[in-house]
């Protein structure tokens, strides 16, 4: 089928290229004597009569010949799945997360702060009550 295709196809280059030929040598024999309407319609006989058939002939002869064969797609086959299937064991195992709710804890109450004076330097310092807190500038313990 592909051979008779490109034989076919070799045929109808070779007849469009004969015609492509013709149409160009009855081009150059137009008289120069004629008028400008009989030229422009002479122009477009030959464009119907000669130009357009061997522009179609080169076309499909050309297509006939470069067709490709279309390719064939393999449809993969599902096979049945038996009544009496068991899955792997990998499937079969069930996992259990348990899940332990817990309530939120409430925030942290926050202490009092009780302003202490240094005794080393007179420095003021905000300090947690029932805490002690070294000074920012000398170092000595404070104690609220």
């Amino acid at each position: 089928m592909r051979i008779i295709r490109i034989v076919i196809g070799c045929v109808l280059l070779a007849v469009g290229i004969l015609y492509s030929i013709l149409s160009i040598l009855s081009t150059i024999e137009m008289d120069p004597g004629n008028s400008s309407g009989e030229v422009v319609g002479h122009y477009i006989g030959q464009l119907l009569l000669f130009y357009g058939p061997s522009f179609l002939l080169l076309y499909f002869g050309y297509r006939l010949i470069r067709k490709k064969k279309p390719k064939k797609q393999v449809v993969p086959v599902q096979q049945p799945i038996p009544a009496s299937y068991i899955p792997p064991v990998q499937h079969q195992v069930n996992t259990v997360i348990n899940v332990v709710e817990t309530k939120p804890t409430p925030p942290p109450v926050p202490k009092k702060t009780v302003s202490v004076e240094c005794k080393g330097c007179g420095a003021r310092k905000a300090v947690a009550a029932g805490e002690s807190s070294p000074c920012d500038y000398c170092g000595s313990p404070l104690t609220a």
